[in-house]
């Protein structure tokens, strides 16, 4: 008969595969994939404070390569982040905004929608570069180029929601 104790083996090193983040990209654009832009009614004006239609795709694949990175670092446990439940969460919102822009802009035509989905994002990834900011600044660089990109966008998502009509909610150009 043995006395010997029973030790568990040490668990495996976090390991992301390099078609995970991949697969999850695919995912996530799947819809914007299939609606391809353009304008979101007849008659919609662009902001002027709007970038050219060329800076969203390369802008938003440089922010998903961002984020996914920090997330992917998020995940990994043998980091000591004290939220990493709620920034977890979040980060799902985040990537749900995303996801469903191209919906609510170009399919159904809202720009009130679009602005707030905009706002949100922004709004949603300071919290979250506060929150990893304690205990992951690594992340919070990572994630920065999100928050300067929707705050810009934010604006001129905002600009556009008042100078357009919104055809789903009904409602006229407030400005312009």
């Amino acid at each position: 008969m043995s006395h010997a104790t029973y030790t568990a083996p040490p668990p495996a090193p976090f390991r992301v595969r390099w078609w995970q983040p991949l697969l999850f990209w695919v995912i996530v654009n799947a819809w914007g994939f299939v609606e391809r832009g353009g304008q979101p009614f007849a008659g919609h004006q662009p902001s002027p404070l709007q970038p050219p239609g060329w800076v969203f795709p390369v802008m938003w694949f440089s922010l998903n390569v961002f984020q996914i990175w920090g997330d992917i670092r998020l995940l990994d446990p043998a980091r000591r982040i004290r939220s990493r439940g709620l920034l977890i969460g979040l980060q799902a919102v985040t990537w749900v905004i995303y996801a469903t822009f191209s919906l609510v802009y170009f399919t159904l035509g809202s720009s009130i929608l679009a602005a707030a989905w905009t706002v949100s994002f922004f709004i949603i990834t300071s919290v979250c570069i506060a929150l990893v900011a304690r205990d992951d600044r690594g992340i919070a660089v990572i994630w920065t180029p999100l928050i300067l990109w929707t705050g810009f966008a934010s604006v001129v998502g905002i600009h556009n929601a008042l100078i357009n009509p919104d055809p789903l909610f009904g409602t006229p150009a407030l400005w312009g």
